[in-house]
């Protein structure tokens, strides 16, 4: 069970409430979709590296391996964290690197932006 959460003997003490039961269904479904997300960080490594190896391009094979690499250690990361060091490590790191932090979080609202436009 993830740290983050209550333990059902410890509830057990308390009455049960709605608020209490969102709360938890919450929780459950971030974790479920962070173990998520890492499963399909690993799937997308393993797919670069085999396109790459099917290309048979020596250069593409070596960035092939670079990118799948951080992939995995991406998914290293999420499955081994919880949501509070998460939170701590990109705490730290906007505060040692305010200036990459702005632009990584505009880039990603350039994004994000474009998505949603999109779908409309």
């Amino acid at each position: 069970m993830p740290p983050d959460t209550v333990p059902p003997a410890a509830e057990g003490n308390r009455p049960r409430t709605p608020l209490r039961e969102a709360r938890r269904g919450v929780i459950q479904r971030a974790y479920a979709t962070k173990a998520s997300a890492a499963d399909q960080l690993i799937a997308a490594a393993e797919n670069i590296r085999a396109e790459a190896y099917r290309l048979g391009d020596s250069v593409a094979i070596q960035q092939a391996q670079q990118l799948s690499r951080s992939l995995e250690r991406a998914a290293v990361y999420l499955h081994g964290h919880t949501f509070d060091q998460i939170t701590g490590d990109a705490a730290g790191l906007v505060q040692s690197k305010p200036w990459q932090a702005v632009l990584i979080a505009f880039l990603v609202g350039v994004i994000f932006g474009h998505s949603v436009r999109r779908r409309r």
